[in-house]
């Protein structure tokens, strides 16, 4: 057997389990206990008096009088119990149903009362049982218990089989009868505001019509089974009468939107006609107030009975052709809902014998919130399968392109490096081609001219040797650190200064990392002191060379002092075109002045953000 089939054995089973539970309570009547279901009946009906007249209880009185409003007083009569007198344990009276208003008295004595007799329209509806203990010194042989009932159109108002008998007894039989028609509705009406919450949560992360629907249907029903606890409505009747219809129809709509959502968009034609019956409670409360008869609510749920008839007939052949566990759980509630319903409106509306009973629908309803639960929490479970298939496939993805990132910036690694091996290259290339290069060129020309000095082709060869070390001292050369730079020219080019006649005099601080320094800007810091110390041997024809360095506010200062002839009288006091490029190129500036004697070449390089000219 398939699963959906035991599933729904299962529903089968629970609902006959709560259609069994108000036949057993009202039945009991252990030994001891007397029945009264026979009365006098005095009414008013619409200022018409009635009576009195001997009747059977119980009395139903939208049965008797439809559609009429009333007051009435009912005499029921009996026996002293034999053993009555000698019995010090109290007595109790226990009625299952009686109301609207009421009032109770047991030999002229009052033993409770509820609500307004005289205001019709009053908010008590009465929808507890009522049990009431009394000393057992009120009876006597001949007994007269009254009840005087004010009756509501519509509302429910009558009077069921009483009993009377030791408390002991009965109270536990009110207890039971207390629990079937309070406690359990109670616990219904909460079942369902959380299906109802749990619904819409669900549609609030997803958007699941289905979710929708069965948060709002869940909702609706939870509010009309409070309804049958409540022993004061929220408002006036028949306000409140009128509130609970559009809700049951609100509620009936709802219903057949999770069984589309569940079977499949339905035919155009039963879709209207259902939401056209539904959507006509208004106007059958109209009529109802127009001809002071219900009367056209019997019309409306005979309409109701007959469609959903129809529309369990077409689910069940649906489910026949194509089963499915969702689609057997929904027929199978829906199908409870539908005979429980149609049990409650004869018993409301038509047979005065099924007064006491407790309404059907406000427990079988129970199966339609544990459908949806079922349902739901099904196609949770597989969208989160599916998410988590989706989840991992996805991670399989990325892992994937991780893998090929990788790889890719690998390869981009490996290009990268071979084009900083290329830059390097044609760096040294372009220093060899524009230092050691241009002073090789220089040398072929002088030896090529024949007029110049040994001594002059010797010089420009040891500059070309001196350019080319420095070259290959730049390539170990750390980025920022003028430190190093420093130290690489005095040790390559202190030899030459002191063979040319000059006493070199250095005084250089502990100068911090340069951090706005290139590669390119080390080199071009590189040979502009470079240059500015050669322009010093060739044409200054001084004695001492003196290097200062220090670091002051941020920023770096290298000086250059020769004791020389100093500049030419009139000169302009502007550094060498070719100091002021290279400068630029580093990213530094230079100044040329007059020492007196001598001239002062002063480079400085600027802090973080301080954008100095290149030339002063």
């Amino acid at each position: 057997m398939s699963i959906w089939h035991s599933r729904t054995r299962a529903l089968l089973a629970a609902l006959l389990a709560c259609a069994s539970i108000g036949s057993a309570v009202a039945d009991e009547r252990p030994a001891g206990v007397l029945r009264l279901d026979a009365a006098t009946l005095s009414a008013t009906v619409d200022d018409r008096r009635v009576g009195p007249t001997p009747i059977r209880l119980p009395l139903h009185w939208d049965v008797a009088w439809p559609g009429r409003s009333g007051t009435a007083e009912l005499t029921l009569t009996f026996d002293e119990p034999a053993d009555a007198a000698q019995e010090r344990d109290p007595y109790a009276l226990f009625v299952p149903r009686l109301g609207n208003a009421y009032e109770i008295e047991l030999n002229d004595v009052l033993l409770v009362s509820a609500g307004s007799l005289h205001e019709h329209g009053d908010r008590w509806s009465a929808k507890h049982p009522v049990a009431i203990g009394f000393p057992a010194r009120l009876l006597m042989p001949h007994n007269v218990l009254r009840v005087r009932i004010r009756a509501d159109a519509g509302y429910r108002a009558g009077l069921s089989v009483a009993m009377v008998g030791p408390a002991s007894v009965v109270l536990p039989i009110a207890r039971r009868s207390e629990w079937l028609r309070v406690v359990m509705p109670q616990a219904t009406s909460v079942f369902s505001l959380l299906v109802a919450g749990f619904c819409a949560l669900l549609w609030w992360q997803q958007r699941d019509a289905l979710y929708a629907w069965a948060g709002l249907g869940e909702a609706l029903w939870a509010v009309t089974v409070a309804d049958t606890v409540l022993e004061t409505s929220p408002l006036p009747w028949p306000y409140w009468g009128i509130t609970l219809l559009l809700l049951r129809a609100a509620w009936s709509w709802a219903l057949y939107c999770i069984a589309q959502q569940v079977h499949g968009t339905r035919p155009a034609l039963e879709r209207r006609t259902m939401a056209a019956v539904q959507a006509s409670t208004p106007l059958v409360i109209l009529a109802i107030l127009a001809v002071g008869s219900t009367w056209p609510l019997k019309v409306w749920y005979a309409a109701t009975f007959l469609l959903w008839s129809w529309v369990i007939v077409a689910l069940s052949i649906r489910l026949w052709r194509d089963p499915s566990s969702e689609r057997a759980m929904i027929v199978v509630a829906i199908v409870g809902v539908y005979v429980a319903s149609l049990r409650d409106a004869i018993a409301g509306r038509w047979d005065a014998s099924l007064y006491d009973e407790s309404a059907w629908a406000k427990y079988v309803a129970v199966l339609v919130g544990a459908a949806l639960m079922w349902i739901v929490s099904r196609r949770f479970l597989q969208a989160r399968a599916e998410a988590a298939r989706l989840s991992a496939s996805l991670a399989q993805r990325i892992e994937e392109k991780e893998r090929e990132l990788r790889s890719s910036f690998a390869r981009l690694g490996e290009v990268e490096r071979s084009r900083a091996v290329l830059a390097e290259r044609e760096r040294i290339l372009r220093d060899m081609h524009d230092g050691v290069g241009a002073h090789l060129a220089t040398a072929v020309r002088q030896l090529e001219g024949g007029r110049a000095e040994p001594g002059e082709v010797l010089q420009t060869l040891r500059d070309s040797m001196e350019h080319l070390k420095l070259s290959i001292d730049a390539l170990g050369l750390p980025r920022g650190d003028v430190n190093a730079l420093l130290a690489s020219l005095r040790y390559r080019l202190q030899p030459r200064i002191e063979s040319a006649g000059l006493r070199l005099e250095w005084d250089v601080d502990a100068l911090p990392r340069w951090e706005q320094a290139t590669d390119d800007g080390m080199r071009h810091l590189q040979y502009l002191v470079l240059e500015a110390i050669s322009n010093a041997l060739q044409h200054a024809r001084a004695s001492v060379l003196r290097v200062r360095a220090s670091h002051d506010g941020g920023a770096t200062c290298i000086e250059l002092e020769d004791d020389g002839r100093g500049l030419p009288a009139g000169a302009d006091a502007r550094a060498p075109r070719s100091l002021v490029a290279r400068a630029r190129a580093a990213g530094a500036s230079v100044a040329v002045s007059d020492a007196r004697p001598g001239t002062r070449v002063r480079v400085v390089l600027p802090a973080a953000g301080d954008l100095r000219p290149a030339t002063a």
